[in-house]
């Protein structure tokens, strides 16, 4: 349903905006409230805004023959050309492909900064006695050319929005030992930030949890200026680093006789360097998968990593071989 919803959004901000309405049909719909909830984020003001729709409302069944939404778009007085976005303004998908593969080869394998991922071909790595094969990480680059245009900044977060949803979608009807996990790449965002972090927060993770998709994925952004205090989370966030101060904690916290200095700027910068990938990125992951690393850790006892100790071994890993545990 969110994967239809987002893609009549997006094809309607690429389209001419004429009519200004559009109504989408779920005969089949089995869990009406997802519906309604959609609505909802639709029709927030931060939500609105982000995508260019006026109002979003859902009628169910038995008040409707079937459940259907009707999202309506504001008049457009001041319809922009589409904008031509020089080859050398971002990174060509080719380019954008190889440099994620790269990273997670030489970066994100080559440090074990997730335990269960060591190349592009091999994730879900160990996770054989608990039922969960190996597969391959799934990587689609986002064709969007960015422009601080209003009406094309709608179209970038529908086209984002629309993407993550066709991907979500896509990873879960593709077999496991195929695909294991999925990471969407979006150059256009690349050199900013906020722009990106803003329709992660505020469209894709609100819809996620309209329509309690976090029974089925886990999600991740990334971005080549990551940066925890510009986000200014204290407490974990969906989607997000842990934020420094608990990292801090957690590493003061554990039994680990051998601790070496690490000091906190130092802390700081290899927690971020984790989410800093080459280009905007949303990683999508199986809850299945997720579960069952969590099942298989509890079976290994006191042999199995300690509760956030990841997050500590990260920092400490990337401070001692990139940072020089400045």
């Amino acid at each position: 349903v969110a994967c239809k919803i987002f893609e009549e959004i997006f094809s309607y901000q690429k389209s001419t905006r004429s009519p200004r309405k559009i109504i989408l049909s779920f005969p089949s719909m089995s869990r009406q409230t997802d519906l309604e909830n959609l609505a909802n984020v639709l029709q927030s003001n931060e939500c609105g805004l982000l995508l260019g729709i006026e109002d979003a409302v859902s009628e169910l069944y038995p008040s409707s023959p079937a459940p259907y939404i009707s999202i309506t778009f504001p008049a457009e007085s001041d319809v922009e050309p589409n904008m031509v976005v020089k080859e050398s303004e971002q990174a060509s998908c080719d380019d954008a492909r190889t440099n994620t593969e790269d990273w997670v080869n030489n970066f994100l394998g080559l440090y074990r900064l997730c335990p269960y991922t060591s190349s592009v071909t091999r994730a879900a790595v160990g996770l054989k006695s608990v039922g969960v094969p190996v597969g391959g990480v799934h990587i689609t680059v986002g064709h969007t050319g960015y422009c601080n245009i209003p009406s094309k900044r709608k179209l970038n977060a529908a086209e984002v929005t629309s993407l993550f949803w066709s991907e979500v979608s896509f990873l879960l009807n593709s077999p496991q030992d195929e695909w294991a996990t999925s990471l969407l790449v979006f150059p256009a965002y690349d050199l900013d930030f906020d722009a990106f972090i803003e329709i992660c927060d505020k469209i894709v993770e609100p819809s996620v949890v309209a329509t309690k998709s976090t029974d089925y994925i886990g999600r991740a952004w990334f971005h080549p200026l990551y940066n925890a205090d510009a986000v200014g989370h204290s407490t974990v966030i969906a989607g997000h680093a842990i934020p420094h101060k608990m990292v801090e904690q957690f590493r003061a916290s554990s039994n680990d006789g051998n601790k070496k200095e690490l000091h906190y700027d130092s802390l700081a910068r290899a927690n971020d360097l984790v989410r800093q990938t080459p280009h905007a990125t949303i990683n999508i992951l199986r809850r299945s998968q997720l579960t069952k690393a969590g099942d298989y850790e509890k079976s290994l006892g006191h042999r199995g990593p300690k509760p956030n100790s990841v997050y500590v071994r990260n920092a400490v890993r990337l401070s001692d071989s990139l940072l020089g545990n400045e």
